[in-house]
């Protein structure tokens, strides 16, 4: 009987050393002057050129785009037709006059050496004329190729690039004596070609500066 007892106290001493937890292993902090310095290295921050500029919306054809914040809104006034560049404001230097919504002008004026200067011209039109409504029993690339072939002998056969996530056909005319080089960009909404163009974008600071404005486009119903 006494080996018994003995026997049932030693199995619940063991029972209650197996269930009780385990003490927590103490963690050693580190001295801040002790710890290892971060290897990774912070990504540089990234510069937005459109970030401060200002922001036009066409309610009528359904876009949006930025400008530079210097450029004023309203179409040049008479009084900056009569008097040289360079004696001019800067509402007369850049511009963008929306008072026709169907047909956009963007004009900035970038250098001028003597009688030579430098100009910015960016236009967004939308006209109802046959050339800008595709049938839509065709697919529109395939006849704007055929009905806007006096632009360039290369219109590509499908879309070649996106602007403002849609497709759209860019084309480029080179320069000649007679005229700057340009782009052409065309969209399909709502069943009518917008038509985007770009005149001297063979000029670098133009280039640039065109190419802003473009990633700044947004399409909306």
């Amino acid at each position: 009987m006494k080996k018994n007892i003995v026997g049932i106290m030693v199995m619940l001493i063991l029972t209650a050393c197996a269930t009780t937890d385990t003490p927590p292993t103490p963690i050693e902090v580190l001295a801040a002057d002790a710890m290892a310095p971060s290897t990774m290295t912070p990504l540089p921050p990234t510069s937005d050129p459109a970030a401060d500029w200002q922001e036009y919306v066409n309610t009528e054809l359904g876009y949006s785009f930025r400008y530079p914040a210097e450029c004023s809104f309203g179409p040049m006034g008479a009084e900056c037709k009569k008097d040289p560049p360079e004696e001019q404001p800067l509402e007369c230097l850049c511009f963008l006059d929306a008072e026709d919504p169907l047909s956009v002008l963007m004009q900035s004026l970038f250098s001028m050496q003597g009688e030579e200067f430098t100009m910015l011209t960016f236009t967004v039109s939308q006209y109802d004329t046959p050339a800008f409504n595709p049938p839509e029993s065709e697919e529109w690339i395939p006849w704007f190729k055929d009905n806007w072939s006096y632009l360039s002998e290369d219109i590509p056969d499908e879309s070649n690039m996106t602007l403002g996530g849609w497709p759209a056909v860019r084309i480029y005319s080179p320069g000649s004596p007679q005229a700057n080089s340009a782009e052409n960009i065309f969209v399909l909404k709502n069943g009518k070609l917008i038509q985007i163009m770009m005149i001297d974008v063979d000029v670098p600071e133009l280039r640039e500066r065109y190419e802003t404005i473009l990633s700044t486009f947004e399409f909306y119903d």
